[in-house]
Parts: structure tokens; C-alpha cells; sequence
């Protein structure tokens, strides 16, 4: 649940330990830490015995790897409350999402064995592998795995069996042929959207091509090379394991200690095994005196070559510190009661993992100040990449105006662009009501300036007959699809919607979590505020932003979410 580095303590149990224990014998050993480094790490001890106190982070770990050397592993509170074991580097904890970044490696290592290629066809893997597609017959036959550790092969996010919302497992094979039953958001190739599914799959293919099971490769070509000793993929290790912290989410007594989702979100390690494989990323895909992962397979690994901002399971932020351009690396992990923040920059080589047993946003903070400041210190204070100063902005005539005008869905937002009295354009999302100024460079080109000063620029692209217009963003997860516009057309008002319309709810492990409104407007079918644009058969609906609502059979669904209907006596 990713998105990008802006987002998603306890008692000292482990001071900073001799580098020579933990980190590759190859890796270039750099003087050892300073005062500056020293008064940094104790600053940050502060943030998160503060940040946990007021967010009911119970279980915590950290690690810093700086020069080839670790500064910094320490674990803080008690692994499942107190009174229980107190964590330290050794404390193993969910990294969901971040485990993207150990997918790639794995199928990248398997590239290089020649058993995997990432650039043919998954069907040439999967012979029988299908997957719903309205935009073209066969689409498996243009998924590539390269597109699919992208984010780039149209799936959505959840799996009807095996996903965030089911209370129990319904084992890893059958999680993976339930997405047979999916349907693809966009055409294969066209868009970046972030899925489970696409990295879940990748890890059947590597299954099926190696004759091994996923948790078992990551065990004999990951963590074992490397000296992980507290890291798995594997459900019945990690469940036997009393060194392991308690996954907690607000509202839930207890969340579900297996992660169905075994390769889009399903490592286990630790503050000591993190700070092991830090090493490897800054050092190149190196370990001791071994290369691992070739170089030039590492680098396509954070090439970026699809543009974005996402390579091949991980993601990258462009920042200027001093005149220095500095890019950082980092994946993110949240789900199952769990959060984990990943951040490496080889340039500085400086690293830094968190993880931490309540998925909050002040668990997602951890290490930022510490890393901007390192780097700072390095290279100068930070700068805006690209100074707003620097632009030249246009001003649009008004049928510009009005096609970008209306609201717009996001990744788990929804957001409005309103054309102001003077002829510019504001971008309001939910938290922001006062609106940033969206100014156009050309008649499809926008941007927008963040309270960092740096600028995320928007491509328009637009409406074909199956999609509406978008807005793609240089900061993937802030990509925005038009829901309706300012002078929109009334719909079709078809009569056998009227059955459908009213309340429904979502369950998450056997609980309400969402209430959602099926409900009419100007002729149009929208499920919470999403406007349906296409039925492809009666039934069979797609929203805006390419997710499927399945009216077909007796179960209802949207974004392969059952949908449960709540009567008048119910909701009240």
C-alpha cells in the first residue's frame, strides 16, 4: 500500500553493534561514525519513543547502515505488549508491501540463471493462465514479468480469494487462480497502477519455471546468501517463531497472523536482517566478496526504463540537495496490523529500515528527518529539484479550463479541479479544501508545487471511448482518472439498475469496515461518488478509474470486494 516516501521505541533493548558482525565483508568500510551521525540517531530515538507514545505503536525496530558500516540497530517496547519479550535486533516483523523489493531480486536472480526472461510472454510460463480483459482478446499473451514487478500490466489490487479483507488464508495456489477471475483496469502496458497482483503472480511464474516454492527460493538464494537467519516467506517458520512481534490494527482484538498475499507482501525479518540486506542494495547487489545479483541486472532493477517513479519493485524520489541531485530508493509496507519504511541511497551510501507492529503515519515518519539530515550534512541543505522560479507557465483559454474541470479519483482519494475566476486552475484533494495552484506549461502539461517546494508535474491524456480523460503524475500514486466533468451528458438511467441502488457494506476479517451508496445521478450509476461509465453486459460495470462492479450473480461485487446489502432495519 504503497505510495510514495511522503507517507505511510518502546525501551532501548539493543545498542549499535560491530560492523564486521553484521554487514558484507566486501563493502567499502568509510571512517567510523562521527558526533554528527551520534547526535542524529539519538535525536530520532526521541521522535519515535514520542511518535509511538501518542500513535499506540507497541513494537518497534530500526536500522541505519551508513559507509559501508551499521550506525544504528535497536529495538523498542514488547513484542506482543506488555510484559512479553522486549523487542530487539533479532525481533522479527511483517514487512508486508516492502517484500515487492525481494520479489524483483528473487526473479531477477532467476533471470540471471537463465531460467526466467523478463521480457516474453507469462503464457509461454503459464500456458493455461488467463485474465478478463474488455480491451483485448488474450491479454496474457502481452503480460510480460517485466510489466508485472512495474505495476504496469492493468491489474487491480485485490484477488476475489486471498486479499486484505478475508479473515483466513485460503492457501497461496489458490489466491493465484483466483485471479483468472479478475478483470484488467487498462490495457496491458499502457498505465502505472499499483497491485498485489501483478507481484504475486510473477512469484507463481518463478514457481512453476524453478520447481520450487516461493518462500523456499528466497531462503536458499536470498536470506541464507546473505546471512538472514531470521527471515521467511514461510507461514509455518514465522508462526513457530517466538521472537516475533503481534500485529495490531485499531478496532480488531486480534489480526490475522498469516498473510495470504506470500509474495506481494508476505517476509518476515528483523531490524539485524534488514540491516544485511541494506548492504547488499548499496553495495550493488554485492555480498562479502560475491556479486549476487549481476550489475547490470541491478540496474535494471532501479532503471526507472517505463518512466514513473516505480522500477522493478521499487520506487525512487528525485531530491537537490546543495547543487547535488540525489535520487533515494525506498518501498514501503503496510497491512495485517503492520507498517515498514525501506530507504537507500547508494550515491550517499546511506540506508535506513523501520518496522513497526501498527500500520500509522507516525510509524511511516520514522527515519525521515534522520536520512534528510544525513544528507544534508553530506552534500548541503536541501533545494527544490526543479525551483517553480524556473518555469514558465501559460494561461489556458477556457474550453482547456473546462475539460480539466470536475472531480477526479485517485488511489484511495478523490480529489477536484476547479477553474478559478482568474483563468488558473486549483487542484483540491480531501485534506487540502484550500486548493494548490495546478498551472499549465502547455495545453497538457501541468504541475503543481508541494509545501516541500518541489514540483510534481501531470500529463493529460484523453478520453477514448472506454476510458475517461486522466491525469498521469511523475509522483505515480498522486495519478488522477475524471470522474465527471462540468457539462457532463445525461446517462442512460437504464431500469434495471433500480434494483441495485442503496446501501452496502464491506466486511474486513469478518467485521464492517466500509459503507458504500449505490446511487443514481443525472442518469448515471456512482458507487461511493464513483461514477460507472461502461457496462460492458448487464451487470458487468466499470467506475472511472477501470474498477469492475459485478451485479451478475447473487454476491455483488466491486474491486473483487464482496459487496454486503444493508436493509432500512439494518442501518439503523
Amino acid at each position: 500500500m504503497p505510495g510514495t516516501l511522503s507517507r505511510r521505541a518502546f525501551l532501548v533493548n539493543a545498542a549499535a553493534v560491530p560492523a564486521a558482525t553484521l554487514m558484507p565483508t566486501g563493502v567499502v568500510s568509510l571512517a567510523r561514525p562521527t558526533v554528527t551521525t551520534a547526535s542524529l540517531i539519538e535525536a530520532e530515538r526521541g521522535v519515535i519513543r514520542s511518535a509511538m507514545k501518542g500513535s499506540d505503536i507497541g513494537a518497534a525496530a530500526v536500522c541505519l547502515v551508513e559507509g559501508g558500516q551499521v550506525r544504528w540497530r535497536e529495538g523498542f517496547g514488547y513484542a506482543s505488549g506488555h510484559g512479553s519479550a522486549a523487542v530487539d535486533a533479532s525481533t522479527m516483523f511483517s514487512i508486508q508491501s516492502t517484500s515487492k523489493n525481494f520479489a524483483a531480486v528473487a526473479v531477477l536472480l532467476a533471470v540471471q540463471d537463465g531460467i526466467l526472461d523478463l521480457d516474453v510472454p507469462i503464457a509461454r510460463y503459464l500456458p493455461s493462465f488467463t485474465v478478463r480483459s474488455r480491451f483485448e482478446h488474450s491479454p496474457q499473451e502481452r503480460i510480460t514479468l517485466r510489466l508485472l514487478l512495474a505495476n504496469r500490466a492493468g491489474f487491480t489490487h485485490e484477488a476475489p480469494l486471498g486479499n486484505n479483507y478475508e479473515p483466513a488464508s485460503p492457501g497461496f495456489d489458490a489466491h493465484v487462480r483466483s485471479i483468472s477471475q479478475t478483470w484488467l483496469r487498462f490495457p496491458v502496458g499502457t498505465r502505472y497502477r499499483y497491485s498485489n497482483l501483478g507481484f504475486d503472480l510473477a512469484g507463481h511464474v518463478l514457481e512453476q519455471a524453478a520447481g520450487v516454492d516461493y518462500p523456499q527460493w528466497l531462503r536458499r538464494r536470498i536470506f541464507e546468501p546473505l546471512g538472514m537467519h531470521d527471515s521467511t516467506a514461510d507461514a509455518l517458520v514465522y508462526l513457530a517463531s517466538k521472537g516475533r512481534a503481534l500485529g495490531t490494527q485499531e478496532g480488531f482484538v486480534q489480526v490475522p497472523p498469516v498473510t495470504p498475499l506470500v509474495v506481494s507482501g508476505g517476509v518476515w525479518t528483523s531490524a539485524a536482517d534488514m540491516a544485511k540486506y541494506l548492504g547488499f542494495m548499496l553495495a550493488g547487489g554485492k555480498a562479502g566478496t560475491q556479486q549476487r545479483l549481476a550489475p547490470h541486472l541491478w540496474d535494471e532493477m532501479h532503471g526507472f526504463g517505463l518512466g514513473g517513479d516505480y522500477g522493478l519493485g521499487v520506487m525512487r524520489s528525485e531530491r537537490r540537495y546543495g547543487s547535488t541531485p540525489v535520487r533515494l530508493l525506498h518501498h514501503r509496507g503496510g497491512g495485517f496490523g503492520f507498517g515498514c519504511v525501506f530507504t537507500y541511497c547508494p550515491q550517499a551510501q546511506v540506508g535506513f529500515a523501520a518496522m513497526f507492529n501498527r500500520a500509522t503515519s507516525a510509524g511511516y515518519g520514522f527515519g525521515e528527518r534522520l536520512l534528510d539530515q544525513l544528507l544534508s550534512a553530506r552534500f548541503g541543505p536541501r533545494q527544490p529539484r526543479v525551483p517553480v522560479s524556473s518555469l514558465a507557465p501559460i494561461r489556458l483559454n477556457q474550453g482547456q479550463l473546462q475539460r480539466m474541470a470536475g472531480n477526479w479519483i485517485g488511489r484511495g482519494a478523490k480529489a477536484k479541479i476547479v477553474a478559478a475566476e482568474n483563468g488558473e486552475l486549483l487542484l483540491r484533494r480531501e485534506a487540502n479544501e484550500a486548493g494548490t495552484r495546478l498551472a499549465a506549461i502547455d495545453g497538457d502539461q501541468l504541475f503543481t508545487e508541494g509545501a516541500d517546494g518541489e514540483v510534481a508535474t501531470y500529463r493529460y491524456h484523453e478520453a477514448t471511448d472506454m476510458l475517461p480523460a486522466h491525469l498521469e503524475c511523475t509522483n505515480g500514486e498522486d495519478a488522477l482518472d475524471q470522474n465527471d466533468g462540468m457539462e457532463m451528458p445525461a446517462g442512460p438511467n437504464t431500469p434495471h439498475w433500480h434494483p441495485w441502488l442503496g446501501r452496502y457494506r464491506i466486511d474486513q476479517w469478518g467485521k464492517p469496515s466500509m459503507s458504500v451508496v449505490l446511487e443514481q445521478r443525472q442518469g448515471w450509476l456512482y458507487i461511493d461518488g464513483i461514477r460507472l461509465v461502461a457496462e460492458v453486459e448487464p451487470g458487468l460495470l466499470f467506475t472511472s478509474d477501470g474498477e469492475a462492479v459485478d451485479f451478475r450473480g447473487p454476491q455483488p461485487t466491486w474491486r473483487n470486494l464482496r459487496l454486503q446489502r444493508v436493509r432500512n432495519a439494518d442501518a439503523g
